[in-house]
């Protein structure tokens, strides 16, 4: 039987197309630490399958909703050979960006690690996915790590994919993150928008959220610092206080990839720019993006 306490919890926030992925699996590669490997938006649904956004409130927690995301989420770490008793869980699930006081509800002593990129790369990136194909390889294997007893959202789940590549009316699927009224803004409005908004809602409720929670449980981190060096993800390692940070420095500097970073700049046209910067500009400048 899986002792749910015995872990520490930590859990990254961020956008999607943020590095929330990058960070989850190069900060795995310690032997304090053990990951789930995949974003589960659907355990974190369990009891509010039906809810059009994911914006949830510590309100809409019943006690049974509760038990069954501490009992889950240590089920669905990523087994390794080389760690026999990690004593920090890390989890990452993207829709989390809307709701860490939620989280924080489920976890009183939850600690975070919110990692913020300028929204214009973010927006450009996340265009992308929206338009891309479901990866077939990548969902199999996301499906192993579903609780079916949340069979409900699981259905839902495959039926949003499948409606997605029946139809070619981009209002009928969505990627990411759902914030309130986004299904009424990806029928009216141009993508460019919708995303430029999904980060905008990401960042503005993981920041006022957490700022109600005792800034000792929260380290904050650009991605562009994190891409730059590994003194970020030092500092990130302090944070965890795990023992073997070289391990996990060492995977950063084998696996970091610094070319992507400006791509935005070159694939984003002129208009567009111009409609993400009236979206986007006020927080992205407050962020230090200029």
């Amino acid at each position: 039987m899986i002792n749910a306490n015995k872990y520490k919890y930590y859990f990254i926030l961020g956008a999607g197309r943020s590095g929330t992925k990058f960070l989850r699996d190069i900060l795995g590669s310690s032997s304090n630490i053990a990951i789930i490997p995949y974003d589960v938006g659907y355990v974190w649904r369990f009891g509010n399958e039906n809810y059009p956004h994911d914006e949830f409130t510590p309100d809409m927690l019943t006690v049974s909703i509760k038990e069954f995301i501490r009992n889950t989420l240590p089920k669905l770490i990523e087994k390794s050979a080389n760690k026999s008793s990690p004593s920090i869980l890390i989890e990452k699930s993207v829709p989390n960006t809307l709701r860490p006081a939620y989280i924080q509800s489920i976890y009183p002593n939850a600690r975070f690690v919110h990692l913020i990129r300028d929204g214009r790369a973010v927006t450009e990136s996340a265009m992308r996915l929206w338009q891309a194909p479901p990866e077939r390889g990548y969902l199999l294997k996301k499906l192993k790590y579903f609780p079916w007893e949340n069979y409900q959202y699981a259905f839902k789940y495959i039926g949003n994919i499948l409606k997605g590549k029946l139809s070619s009316n981009r209002g009928q699927q969505t990627w990411g993150p759902l914030y309130k009224g986004i299904q009424e803004d990806v029928k009216s409005l141009p993508l460019e928008i919708v995303c430029a908004r999904q980060w905008q809602k990401c960042v503005e409720n993981s920041k006022t959220q957490l700022a109600d929670i005792n800034s000792k449980n929260i380290i904050e981190v650009h991605y562009e610092d994190l891409m730059k060096d590994s003194t970020s993800l030092h500092s990130i390692c302090n944070f965890l206080g795990i023992d073997d940070s070289k391990t996990v420095i060492d995977l950063y500097d084998a696996k970091v990839v610094r070319s992507n970073t400006q791509k935005w700049k070159k694939s984003l046209t002129s208009q567009q720019l111009d409609l993400i910067n009236q979206e986007i500009g006020e927080l992205n400048n407050s962020l230090g993006y200029e």
